[in-house]
């Protein structure tokens, strides 16, 4: 459990983190471009301009070099010791450019008199090369200023998409917790308290019918007692017991493989089941562990449960087949029938195959329905598992 001094420490760091990556970002960019600049000018004056004017020829190639790269490393220097990185508005930010621009060009021209690129400049070199190398270093800090302020609105950017993915996740495992809390109040009180009232008014309409007979009662009145108490006890044993296991099927609080086995054991017996589950699915599903969280449990048992809905639905099966199997945290579920030929057009429209592939997608999953591997239809999923499972 974080505490608010463990918070604040986390978010100072990162903040210092932040600071430290728009420092890099400015000075680096200032430099590379700076540098270019004064090794494109250097060069100019040594091999285009010196070639007209005898006394630029004079003036070594490396002196000018050196002199822009001084600019260069004032330039940098001033950014630092100004901690221009730290600037957030836009005047604040030109403020700082001009001012490191500025005493850069200063150091420039000092160095050019001291590497003898100049030894008695006129009024006209002074002015050009003041200018010159102010536009030169201005440009640059600009250039550095903008990668900066660049970097910062996307990491903005994409901190802010990771906290909504954030909480959008949260909201959905909530969802989840909630519609599972639903499923199983709801399937609870169908099979115990809804039962239970119906076993007492089967019980009633017993002992009300054993009077109309001892009574005499018409026989049509008879029959339709008679009619109606087994109406109800079919409702009570089939209906009310299938809308429970609907909603939070029978033994899944043991683990995904002993909810499908029960699941499996109400297919007629006419149709050959079988159940393959590998040792790394059998690992997660083992409930002392409790890797396999019940809302992933649930949603693979919906899967198989549409697997053999669409088997039973759309052509007389002679064999189902299921298999789990997980890998890279993933959890893969085939449910494969030989049926009737795969017809796209028809094993394509159910609505529930729909509304599950929808399911699966919010929690990053997938749906495929396709031809199995001579007849029938295949329905698989993949399904991400939690952090547990990795």
């Amino acid at each position: 459990m974080t505490t608010p001094s463990t918070d604040s420490a986390a978010v100072l760091a990162l903040q210092r983190g932040d600071l430290r990556r728009d420092q890099i970002t400015l000075l680096r960019g200032t430099a590379i471009v700076a540098l270019g600049y004064g090794l494109g000018a250097a060069l100019q004056l040594t091999y285009v301009f010196a070639a007209d004017s005898p006394a630029w020829a004079s003036v070594p190639f490396w002196s000018r070099l050196a002199s822009n790269i001084a600019e260069v490393a004032i330039l940098v220097g001033v950014l630092a010791a100004f901690q221009a990185h730290r600037a957030t508005r836009v005047w604040w930010m030109v403020a700082f450019v001009v001012s490191a621009s500025a005493v850069a060009t200063v150091g420039r021209f000092g160095a050019q008199l001291l590497f003898g690129v100049h030894e008695d400049p006129s009024a006209a070199v002074r002015e050009a090369e003041v200018v010159s190398g102010f536009i030169l270093a201005a440009i640059s800090g600009g250039i550095g200023m903008w990668a900066m302020a660049t970097r910062r609105v996307a990491r903005v950017r994409t901190r802010e998409s990771t906290r909504n993915a954030v909480h959008v996740e949260v909201a959905l495992k909530a969802l989840e917790q909630e519609e599972i809390r639903v499923r199983r109040a709801v399937a609870e009180g169908l099979h115990g308290t809804l039962q239970s009232k119906l076993v007492l008014v089967d019980a009633r309409l017993a002992d009300v019918l054993a009077r109309a007979r001892e009574r005499g009662m018409g026989a049509d009145d008879v029959e339709s007692l008679a009619w109606v108490r087994t109406e109800l006890d079919e409702t009570r044993e089939i209906d009310v017991r299938e809308m429970s296991r609907l909603l939070y099927p029978d033994r899944l609080e043991l683990g995904l493989v002993p909810a499908l086995r029960a699941l499996l054991g109400r297919i007629p017996a006419s149709i050959a089941t079988r159940l393959a589950v590998s040792d790394a699915v059998r690992t997660l599903d083992d409930p002392t562990a409790c890797t396999l969280t019940v809302s992933e449990r649930l949603l693979a048992v919906r899967v198989v449960e549409e697997g053999l809905t669409n088997a039973l639905k759309h052509g007389p099966a002679s064999s189902l087949a299921v298999e789990l199997d997980v890998a890279d945290g993933v959890l893969h579920v085939r449910v494969e029938n030989d049926g009737e030929l795969y017809d796209p057009a028809v094993a394509g429209t159910p609505s529930g195959t729909a509304r599950l592939g929808m399911r699966l997608n919010l929690v990053g999953g997938r749906l495929v329905l396709s031809p199995g591997a001579e007849k029938g239809a295949r329905l698989e999923a993949w399904l991400p598992l939690g952090a547990g499972a990795q």
